[in-house]
């Protein structure tokens, strides 16, 4: 016990017992008297009286104001009824009230000092409390703080370490005060310090928290991949003092993640090895189908070609054999012209499914051809079913062939029929309608007019109707129908721009809707080159350029027949030729395909830079890609087959506008 302690250990915080407190006044009591009369003497009254004020100090020091003030009470009572004044120049009462007013002095000081000395001890006994709970606290915390399986610390402003865990030091492998002072940026990964210093500057910049991943080197030489995470540490009177943070391993979820990206690179390999092997296998079912409907195609062609090569080749064998019978002879004429019409039919019907059919689109209103359509239509459907026409888009405009757009109306009604059971009912209607992205087959999203015929036959199964439109596919009994009528409406839809769609099930009869592309309004018919068979004009020098010997022999026997002159060629090296030879030539009448590496089109501009303003005719039995420079030229196209009389009519029509021999 220190000295300044003594007075604090004296004095009680609480009251003591009666008796001690008693015990106390008195000891001081018999002490200041026996103390007064060894020093004073036993008979001075001044004596007697001082020595009263220590007592009266420490019965209120030990006990409390309340036992001073009793014992000053009792000390003026027994002094003024028992006490014998010696003094005669004072008397007793002015003795005894000057002792009173000392005694109130020196009581109301000594409770101040009692009451100064405890609140100075409790303040003592508060600080020693902090303290210990600070210690305490502390330790509690540094036992938390070792037992985290995580990295700590605690920093100044300047990244100095205060304090650190004991992961901490093992992470280092040093003893704790070495540790507070190791410059833990050497710790760094060199291939991750730039990038570290980095991000530590846009955070001091930003005034966010301090958050990266890098490596650091550990005791054992290793680089984990630590976390960490510092956060601002502040006084209570707001001001920035440093910085707390922790960090921990995340070594197993790097490599996680290594792992992760691995397999992903490793199912992307595997997705795009698996793509690659159904695009195979797509593309050899795409070519099995292929050859599949190639065999179907040149089966149907070749049973019906040979069919009508049947008639021609007997009609003609007829004819050879009795050359005489003038009636044998027209009616085998009459019938070999009558299949090669309906091959040159077939063979449309085939271009058209493949889309390679040479068409000649109009604006026209598609309400005017059905109306323009339906008594023909009647006649096709009999009377056995009821035919009901209903156009319902009057001022609708698209941009098609006309007599292709009748052709498959016509084999749509047709196949109606035929499917449709007598009483029954076929319904051809028009409206406009907007198709979405993929609802119609690959059509494109926009405004179409919609034609459909609808009929209330017996309906077809979805795989059935899957293949309608199949080429020489049927459900009709044989003899009743090639397949190819479907095909060409289909053919026919998807080169003018839309889309064929059929909707059939059992019991609930058919529909097919044939989808076209909207036009400006303002329908009108396109006037042909040709209107109406011509008469046999004046002699012409025609220049016939025709890789195909019996094709080229019959033209010339058709122009020969006609009254013309007839200069032939293979090819457009012996045309060229011809005309730098500076003969007569009034017309070159060309095939689009030839050998030779130049086209009739080319032949043909090559022909007019040599003789400018001679006429040219094209003529082609195959439309494919050929098809669109013939069609961008100034010159007419004749289509193979044709008659003499056409040959005869648009090649009047041509020489009509054209200057004289060139």
């Amino acid at each position: 016990m220190t000295p300044s302690e003594w007075p604090l250990r004296f004095i009680p915080r609480r009251s003591p017992p009666l008796w001690r407190a008693a015990l106390i006044t008195l000891t001081a009591f018999a002490g200041a008297i026996l103390i007064r009369g060894l020093l004073l003497g036993f008979d001075n009254a001044w004596g007697l009286s001082a020595t009263y004020f220590p007592a009266f100090i420490v019965a209120t020091l030990y006990a409390g104001p309340r036992w001073g003030w009793a014992s000053l009470i009792v000390t003026i009572v027994i002094g003024f009824f028992g006490a014998t004044i010696t003094v005669s120049t004072v008397s007793r009462d002015a003795v005894i009230i000057q002792f009173a007013l000392s005694g109130v002095a020196t009581v109301l000081v000594a409770a101040a000092l009692r009451e100064a000395l405890l609140r100075l001890d409790e303040a003592k006994a508060a600080e020693a409390a902090v303290q210990a709970d600070l210690v305490a606290t502390e330790a509690r915390f540094r036992v938390l703080a070792d037992s985290a399986p995580v990295l700590m610390w605690v920093s100044d402003l300047t990244g100095a370490r205060e304090f650190v865990n004991r992961a901490y030091l093992d992470f280092l492998g040093l003893d704790y005060d070495t540790a507070l002072g190791f410059d833990w940026r050497g710790l760094i990964h060199p291939d991750d310090l730039d990038r570290i210093a980095a991000e530590e500057r846009t955070a001091l910049t930003t005034g966010g928290d301090f958050i990266w991943e890098a490596r650091y080197r550990r005791s054992n030489g290793e680089h984990p991949w630590i976390r960490s995470v510092s956060q601002r540490r502040y006084l209570p009177t707001g001001e920035l003092t440093g910085y707390i943070g922790v960090g921990y391993d995340i070594s197993d979820a790097k490599r996680a993640e290594a792992d992760l990206k691995r397999i992903n690179d490793l199912l992307a390999e595997r997705v795009q090895a698996a793509l690659a092997e159904r695009d195979q296998a797509e593309a050899a079912l795409v070519r099995a189908q292929k050859m599949e409907a190639v065999g179907q195609l040149t089966g149907g062609v070749a049973h019906d070609f040979n069919n009508l090569l049947t008639v021609i080749i007997g009609a003609l064998d007829l004819i050879q054999r009795h050359p005489a019978d003038e009636a044998r002879r027209e009616r085998m004429i009459e019938a070999a012209q009558g299949a090669a019409r309906r091959g040159e039919r077939l063979t449309q019907q085939l271009l058209a499914f493949s889309r390679r059919q040479a068409l000649k689109p109009e604006l026209v209103c598609v309400d005017d051809i059905l109306a323009e359509s339906e008594p023909l239509l009647r006649r096709a459907v009999g009377e056995a079913v009821t035919l009901t026409v209903a156009p319902g888009a009057p001022q609708a405009v698209s941009n098609v062939d006309p007599s292709q757009f009748e052709a498959a109306v016509m084999n749509l009604v047709v196949n109606a029929r035929d499917a449709t059971p007598p009483g029954g009912g076929i319904r051809v209607e028009s409206h406009l309608c907007t198709l979405t992205a993929r609802e119609a087959e690959d059509a494109p999203p926009g405004e179409y007019l919609c034609v459909s015929v609808h009929d209330t036959g017996e309906g077809m199964d979805s795989e059935t109707a899957a293949r309608v439109f199949e080429p020489f596919f049927t459900t009709k009994e044989p003899g009743r129908g090639t397949g190819l009528g479907l095909s060409q409406v289909y053919g026919f839809a998807r080169q003018s721009g839309g889309a064929a769609v059929v909707e059939s099930a059992p019991g609930k009869g058919a529909t097919v809707r044939v989808y076209l592309p909207l036009a400006g309004a303002g329908a009108r018919r396109a006037q042909t080159a040709v209107e109406a068979p011509a008469a046999r004009g004046p002699a012409r020098r025609v220049l016939l350029v025709e890789d195909d010997a019996s094709v080229g022999e019959m033209v010339e026997a058709m122009l020969t027949d006609l009254g013309h002159e007839v200069v032939r060629a293979e090819a457009a090296a012996p045309a060229l030729k011809i005309l730098k030879r500076r003969e007569r030539i009034d017309l070159l009448l060309t095939d689009l395909i030839m050998p030779g590496g130049v086209n009739g089109v080319e032949l043909a501009h090559k022909a007019v830079e040599m003789r400018p303003g001679l006429p040219v005719i094209l003529t082609s039995g195959y439309t494919g890609e050929t098809l669109g420079a013939a069609t961008e030229a100034p010159w007419p196209l004749l289509a193979k087959p044709y008659p003499a009389e056409a040959l005869a009519a648009v090649i009047e029509a041509v020489m009509g506008k054209a200057p004289e021999a060139v």
